[in-house]
C-alpha cells in the first residue's frame, strides 16, 4: 500500500525538506508540499490541503510544528473527514521523515503496520539528535570520540 506523502509548514520549510529528500534518495516527485508563506493565505492553504486529503485515501503528512497554523489546519480537516489511514506527524526530524519516506517507497508500510512503524521511527530518531557544545569543538575533545557526554 502506497501512502501519499505531504509536507506542510511555515515559509518554505516543506520545499526544503523535499529538496533534501530528493538529493538523498534520487526521488521525491511524489511528495506534495504545502508552504504557508507570504504568498499563501490561510484560506488558500486550507483549500489546498483539503483537496489533497479528499483525493488521497492513504496519507502521511509531515508538519513542521506541533500546534502551528499548518498543523491546526490539517488536523481540523482530517478530524472532520473522519477518514482512516490519514496520519499527521509533527515536530519530526529530517532523518525520521527520510526513513518513513523510504519505507513507503519500498512498500514497507501498510494499514496493519503503519502506526507501529511511525512510533518506531520516532523512538529511534530521538537518540540520533546530538548536542556538541562549542567548548568541546574548540578544545578538540569532541572530535573522534564515541563518548555520550554532551549528547541529548
Amino acid at each position: 500500500m502506497k501512502y501519499s506523502v505531504g509536507i506542510i509548514g511555515h515559509g518554505n520549510y516543506p520545499d526544503g525538506i523535499k529538496s533534501a529528500i530528493t538529493l538523498l534518495s534520487g526521488s521525491g516527485d511524489d511528495i506534495t508540499c504545502f508552504n504557508l508563506n507570504e504568498q499563501t493565505t490561510h484560506e488558500q492553504f486550507k483549500e489546498d490541503v483539503t483537496e489533497f486529503l479528499n483525493t488521497n485515501e492513504n496519507v502521511i503528512i509531515f508538519a513542521d510544528l506541533t500546534g502551528g497554523a499548518p498543523f491546526q489546519t490539517i488536523a481540523q480537516v482530517i478530524l472532520e473527514s473522519a477518514k482512516e489511514n490519514q496520519y499527521i506527524i509533527s515536530g519530526i526530524s529530517m532523518n525520521a521523515i527520510f526513513d518513513l519516506y523510504l519505507k513507503d517507497s519500498m512498500d514497507q508500510l501498510n494499514k496493519d503496520n503503519i502506526e507501529d512503524q511511525i512510533n518506531h521511527v520516532i523512538e529511534v530518531s530521538v537518540p540520533m539528535m546530538q548536542f556538541l557544545p562549542n567548548s568541546k569543538m574548540m578544545d578538540g575533545s569532541g572530535s573522534n570520540e564515541s563518548s555520550d557526554e554532551g549528547c541529548i
